[in-house]
């Protein structure tokens, strides 16, 4: 049969003595270190996912202010055509005015030409008449003389 022996008592009392002795001083070591490294994990995880979170809010707000610039670009290029076509119309009315001030002018300009060159004329005319009606006067003659000097006078008015 089985025989108990003292050594079998002191291998127990051994085991369990080593047992105590490594409980204490290498899995409870261990435990806590493996604890503490989970902690540092889980505030790690923690972190990245505050992080993440922060990273999302800020892509939100940036995705935000890009709508907020595209808009405020739009109202710009809204408002700059606005401006451009009124300074087109401003332009295009003061050279339309210009540009009937100018005719104007020119048509002022030409009746008083006109008027000069009428007037010029007249004057011409009024002395060549004046020259034929002294030269008819001086000389009493026939006819044929009256049309020699009205040919005369008409190709001294054609000059």
């Amino acid at each position: 049969m089985l025989k108990v022996d003292i050594n079998i008592l002191f291998t127990v009392i051994n085991l369990l003595l080593l047992f105590f002795v490594i409980w204490k001083f290498l899995f409870k070591p261990v435990k806590k270190v493996i604890a503490k490294r989970q902690e540092e994990v889980q505030n790690s995880y923690d972190e990245a996912e505050k992080a993440k979170v922060e990273a999302e809010a800020i892509k939100a707000e940036y995705e935000e202010n890009i709508k907020n610039v595209e808009g405020e670009k739009a109202a710009i290029l809204r408002e700059t055509r606005v401006q451009a076509n009124d300074e087109y119309n401003k332009i295009i009315s003061d050279a339309e005015k210009e540009a009937s001030g100018i005719i104007e002018a020119a048509k002022h300009d030409a009746k008083e030409a006109s008027d000069k060159l009428r007037k010029k004329a007249n004057e011409d005319i009024s002395d060549l008449l004046t020259e034929a009606v002294s030269k008819i006067a001086l000389t009493k003659q026939d006819p044929e003389a009256d049309r020699k000097l009205f040919d005369d006078f008409l190709s001294k008015s054609g000059e």
